[in-house]
């Protein structure tokens, strides 16, 4: 399993506008159009925490405050093994035991949650504004029994 190491909000801000697509959509934010104090705020409000794995990836999470064994989580790169790491961290010190995600079609991390066992389960139509469009914003669930348990690097079909 991969190592994560935390990382306060402001270093994960400057590392989302670091990555090639800017970091769009991690936890919902949208660092392209939103500026750091107001991305700040809204982790900080989320009780969101970040976290690097080894190979370099960024992770969040944030609890659901309607349902605490709820996490959202959010994943920068096409990392399965990074996620995969952080969804067994969320279970083992938050006792948490299902999670939800947020992407758009073109998003580098949808793979890796497929590959973790997410599935779709609904569509926000043209929610969010990118390059100039609007587009649709896919919904994603794991319970605990979904999550694929498999070795870091593989691939299931």
């Amino acid at each position: 399993m991969a190592d994560l190491t935390p990382v306060d909000l402001a270093d994960g801000i400057h590392r989302l506008r670091r990555l090639p697509d800017s970091g769009n959509g991690f936890l919902g934010l949208e660092p392209t159009t939103q500026h750091d104090q107001w991305m700040l705020h809204r982790l900080t409000q989320m009780d969101a925490a970040l976290c690097v794995a080894e190979s370099g990836t960024l992770l969040g999470s944030a609890p659901n405050p309607a349902n605490p064994r709820q996490s959202q989580v959010a994943v920068a790169a096409d990392d399965s093994a990074a996620l995969h790491a952080l969804l067994s961290h969320l279970r083992a010190t938050a006792d948490t035991t299902s999670f939800t995600a947020t992407s758009c079609s073109t998003d580098t991390s949808l793979p890796a949650l497929l590959d973790c066992g997410f599935q779709e389960v609904g569509t926000l139509r043209g929610h969010v504004f990118r390059a100039g469009v609007y587009r649709d914003v896919y919904l994603y669930y794991a319970a605990e029994c979904d999550l694929r348990h498999h070795a870091p690097g593989t691939r299931r079909s």
